[in-house]
């Protein structure tokens, strides 16, 4: 009996354990992910990534600051600082209505708010005078690559002429059903035809309330020249912005809206006396466990290398293009990807790829400078000439893939 009980206190932790986990659900992480978060962390094709990298690339000398209170809160958005950006990236947006009238004040102040979602409540309609309507919303949080095709337009005025921007991804986006002219202004059009995107004045600040977030997510951006499509957002914005604040409060808020039928088992662990109670119980049966077992331990498992969605993520995209034969606007893709992902993770930041920068990444990352010399050869040769074969561009994809890997 002696020698069992460890492992029965083992398989009462995994059952304690599994019971805890049973009603939160975490997406399954996939090579190439369809997942559509939104987040500004996330790298994978529907994250917001590269939206938010390019915030700070377009404002370079403001602040970003991360809220995760209420609009209304000093701490973050200050009593009386003007010229204030309020980024709002949610799947769906439905504050209540001190919160909206929090955001008005901070309109009114001076202030620009910026809302991308694919849908709005009640609350906002009514003061916008703008209803929402959503298309393929039943397909969220998941989408695909290559089964839609979404078409995002800009309207003239404000912009210099009409254009529009197109990708092979997921087609899942808002409209408004009818819009007031006398307050708002159409700036944006959805796949259909029907306004996605206007504009509100109020006092001396902006409203942009955008429905279509897709058109935000790091497939769309990085797909042919799409970026110009953030840049002419970004353009309405005021240049001299001293501070960028990206919202975390709602979608904190719809986090908790969703946890809040978990089960029973969730319910009691909001007790923090409770929860101390059974944590400090399971780290207790771990320990006694651990030390009982820890000499009849045997084979220690391999812990896999996690997999390199970024690289998945290059290999999909390179696809489409190879396959059009458009091996320059690739390759093109390939070094500018390519010196970002160094400027990230290695920190260098050389204007010129000359020997320092060829000993200096080779240092960091690991990898002999005969490779990295061949990859900036041919990035060079890229900027320089602007002409490239399908021979020249399997090697110049070998030569990254292998960069990636050796490191």
């Amino acid at each position: 009996m002696k020698k069992a009980l460890p492992y029965i206190l083992g398989a009462l932790l995994v059952a304690v354990v599994a019971i805890y986990l049973s009603g939160i659900r975490m997406p399954k992480r996939k090579a190439v992910s369809t997942y559509i978060s939104l987040n500004k962390r996330d790298k994978n094709p529907y994250g917001a990534y590269v939206f938010h990298e390019s915030l700070k690339q377009f404002f370079p000398k403001a602040k970003f600051k991360i809220n995760y209170n209420h609009p209304g809160d000093s701490k973050t958005f200050g009593d009386y600082i003007q010229d204030q950006l309020y980024i709002i990236l949610q799947p769906s947006f439905n504050p209540d209505s001190y919160e909206v009238d929090d955001l008005i004040t901070f309109i009114d102040r001076g202030n620009t708010v910026f809302i991308s979602t694919f849908n709005i409540n009640q609350e906002l309609s009514r003061f916008v005078k703008a209803a929402s309507l959503t298309k393929n919303y039943r397909y969220y949080p998941f989408g695909n690559y290559n089964g839609d095709t979404m078409q995002a337009r800009l309207t003239m005025p404000p912009f210099m002429g009409p254009a529009t921007y197109a990708y092979p991804g997921t087609l899942i986006e808002g409209s408004f059903k009818e819009t007031d002219s006398t307050i708002s202004q159409v700036i944006g059009s959805a796949d259909n035809g029907a306004p996605n995107f206007i504009h509100l004045k109020k006092g001396n600040g902006h409203l942009y309330i955008h429905l279509s977030p897709m058109a935000l997510t790091n497939y769309f951006l990085l797909y042919n020249n799409n970026m110009q499509y953030f840049e002419k957002i970004a353009s309405l914005f005021p240049a001299g912005t001293p501070l960028v604040i990206w919202d975390e409060y709602f979608s904190s808020n719809q986090s908790k809206s969703r946890s809040q039928n978990r089960g029973w088992f969730n319910a009691i662990m909001q007790n923090p006396y409770f929860r101390t109670g059974v944590l400090t119980a399971l780290l207790l049966i771990l320990i006694y466990a651990l030390t009982e077992m820890r000499r009849r331990q045997r084979v220690i498992p391999v812990i896999e290398k996690p997999k390199n969605d970024s690289l998945e993520f290059v290999k999909t995209i390179g696809l489409l293009y190879y396959e059009r034969g458009d091996h320059t606007n690739l390759a093109h893709k390939l070094s500018t990807y390519f010196l970002e992902y160094v400027r990230s993770r290695y920190k260098i930041f050389a204007k010129d790829l000359d020997k320092n920068f060829i000993e200096e990444l080779s240092y960091k990352s690991g990898v002999s400078e005969s490779l990295v010399k061949d990859i900036v050869t041919q990035v060079s040769r890229i900027n320089n000439e602007g002409v490239f074969t399908d021979t020249e561009l399997i090697a110049f994809q070998n030569n990254i893939e292998a960069f990636y890997n050796k490191e």
